[in-house]
C-alpha cells in the first residue's frame, strides 16, 4: 500500500522540522563552544604561579607541630628542628618563633613581649646557638 499524498506531505513537513530542530541545535551547541572558548583557558597554557594557587593540600595534625605564639599559630614540618624548639623554654621559644616564622622584628617582638630590644636581639642569638649544638649533637 503506497501513501497517501497527504501522509506524504505530513511525512515531508516532520522531515524538515526536524532537520530544522537539528540544525539549530547544532548552531546553538557550536556558538555555546564558541563563548566558553573566550571565556576559557586550558590549564596546559595557565602559568605555574596560577596553578600553585589553584590547587590545595591537606594538612594532617600528625604531619607537624603547631606551635602558639600570643594567639597566632606556628607549624613546624621538621621533626628534628620541633624537638629542639619543644627543649627552650617559652620566653625564648615565643622569641625564636616570632622572628622566623612570624617574620617580626626585633623591635616588634620587644613590644608584644614587653622586654628591651636589645634583650630580645641577645636571647634570639643566644637561642640560635643553642639550637645549633643541638642539631651538631645529632
Amino acid at each position: 500500500m503506497k501513501p497517501s499524498s497527504f501522509e506524504n506531505a505530513i511525512r515531508l513537513q516532520f522531515d524538515c522540522l526536524a532537520r530544522k530542530v537539528v540544525g539549530t541545535t547544532v548552531k546553538d551547541y557550536n556558538r555555546e563552544l564558541g563563548r566558553r572558548a573566550k571565556r576559557e583557558t586550558p590549564f596546559c597554557e595557565l602559568p605555574e604561579m596560577e596553578l600553585n594557587h589553584i590547587g590545595t593540600c591537606d594538612e594532617y595534625s600528625a604531619e607537624f607541630t603547631a606551635f602558639d605564639v600570643f594567639g597566632n599559630e606556628v607549624r613546624i614540618y621538621d621533626e628534628q628542628l620541633c624537638e629542639a624548639i619543644k627543649e627552650l623554654n617559652e620566653r625564648r621559644r615565643n622569641i625564636l618563633l616570632m622572628s622566623y616564622f612570624l617574620e617580626m622584628t626585633d623591635a616588634e617582638i620587644a613590644e608584644v613581649m614587653e622586654m628591651e630590644r636589645f634583650s630580645v636581639c641577645r636571647n634570639r642569638l643566644h637561642t640560635l646557638k643553642l639550637i645549633r649544638d643541638m642539631y651538631e649533637e645529632v
